[in-house]
């Protein structure tokens, strides 16, 4: 993903990114689609964007991924509720969310499942 983040221009890594990365069952990487661009300290992630294409494609376990343009790795509040959020969403879909990673040019962290 740090590899996909670099290769925005250099206004674009200014922005958060949100992606979502699909697996199969049997974890091979089925889809990498990004669902939110936003500012520099909010992406805008709707829900229905997050769950639409691995619903489509019956995809039932997921990965979210967002950066931090500031590459503070730490997990914020909105990006913790977020997950929670998210979580609760897929739980009713029978998606599976196996991690939430922020990244940056230098590095990653897991926001807490």
């Amino acid at each position: 993903m740090q590899a996909v983040l670099k290769r925005e221009n250099r206004l674009g890594r200014q922005k958060e990114h949100f992606w979502v990365i699909g697996l199969t069952p049997t974890l091979v990487i089925s889809f990498i689609e990004l669902v939110a661009l936003g500012s520099l300290n909010k992406a805008g992630v709707e829900p229905l964007d997050v769950f639409h294409l691995a619903s489509s494609k019956n995809i039932r376990k997921i990965i979210l991924v967002h950066n931090h343009p500031s590459g503070n790795l730490t997990p914020s509040g909105e990006d913790i509720n977020l997950t929670n959020n998210l979580k609760m969403g897929a739980k009713y879909l029978n998606i599976e969310i196996l991690d939430h990673l922020i990244i940056s040019e230098t590095g990653y962290a897991s926001v807490p499942i």
